[in-house]
């Protein structure tokens, strides 16, 4: 496992200031915003590891609820995540995510003012132990969730994999998804588009996304079973426009390096999103492993990193 040296907020600044983002550090736990999503008073924004209380392989901000890290460290990292968001961290809607494309539609279920477990909110979750929603059957096997509720925050989970962000202003419903090379291939993006259009009259033109920090080209080295499952997905014009980069091994055996924000960017135009109103973010998680939780640069030693996107209630 490669040891890691968790960088400070300042260094971490510096090291993104090139990046076409807005890192805010207004709150206890520093944000990562997309420009192209500030808008209507939307809630978005990409943690980073920088900012919480968890220690060891965890430091500091670990947002994963299943590890074997300190409960109440994981509780703590949710407030001050909740408070620099300014959101209600007990009503966070959570994925029991596992790479597949099934979508959740979290409805408007209250009990006394907070989220139900039953649309996977922790309904005071963080001072429950069992996390409520995140243990909900509800929950099993879910990579992507929709809603138009204001103030029920969505959440996705990512430590390399690409967490992609949905908001459409014209209908004001929003979207999340985990989408790693699996997800990817399987039109997770493009699904989310599709059931957005079903359940709230979602026009894919008018659809803003943002694709989050998560394992860029230049790391993220791939065997042909990979590949030949980009080629079914997009067909050849996955390794004509880059999206894929052949790169074979001294020992003969063939490897590619891919380019999962491309691949999902490609997937997404294909379902009618504008290219221009799809946010890269461009950060390697691996390269960036002091500011970012990275699974391939830990040997899936580490926490999770998270995408979060809310409706505010002034809709």
């Amino acid at each position: 496992m490669n040891e890691v040296n968790v960088c400070s907020v300042a260094e971490a600044a510096k090291a993104l200031q090139d990046y076409n983002i807005i890192f805010n550090t207004d709150g206890e736990v520093p944000i990562i915003e997309l420009p192209g999503m500030k808008r209507n008073d939307l809630i978005h924004g990409f943690t980073t590891r920088l900012g919480g209380v968890s220690k060891g392989i965890y430091e500091s901000l670990n947002l994963g609820t299943r590890l074997d890290d300190d409960h109440a460290d994981v509780m703590e990292n949710y407030r001050r995540l909740g408070r620099s968001l300014g959101i209600d961290e007990t009503g966070i809607s959570f994925p029991n995510q596992v790479h597949d494309t099934r979508i959740l539609v979290v409805r408007n279920e209250t009990h006394d003012g907070k989220t139900d477990a039953t649309t996977g909110g922790i309904n005071g979750g963080v001072t429950a132990e069992s996390f409520g929603g995140i243990t909900d059957a509800t929950r099993d096997g879910i990579d992507a969730q929709i809603t138009d509720v204001p103030g029920i925050p969505l959440i996705v989970f990512g430590a390399d994999c690409v967490p992609i962000l949905f908001y459409d202003p014209v209908n004001k419903a929003i979207g999340s998804a985990h989408a790693g090379w699996r997800g990817a291939v399987n039109g997770i993006a493009s699904k989310v588009v599709r059931t957005m259009g079903d359940e709230f009259g979602t026009n894919p033109s008018d659809l803003i996304v943002g694709i989050g920090p998560s394992i860029g080209q230049e790391n993220y080295e791939v065997d042909r079973v990979v590949i030949d499952e980009v080629d079914k997905c997009l067909g050849t014009v996955a390794e004509a426009s880059g999206i894929y980069i052949r790169r074979d091994r001294p020992d003969g055996e063939e490897r590619y390096m891919l380019n999962l924000w491309e691949l999902n960017k490609a997937v997404l135009t294909s379902a009618g999103v504008p290219a221009d109103n799809i946010n890269l973010a461009g950060i390697c998680t691996m390269k960036h492993h002091d500011i970012f939780f990275s699974h391939r640069y830990t040997s899936g030693r580490r926490g999770l990193n998270a995408g979060i996107i809310c409706l505010p209630m002034s809709l």
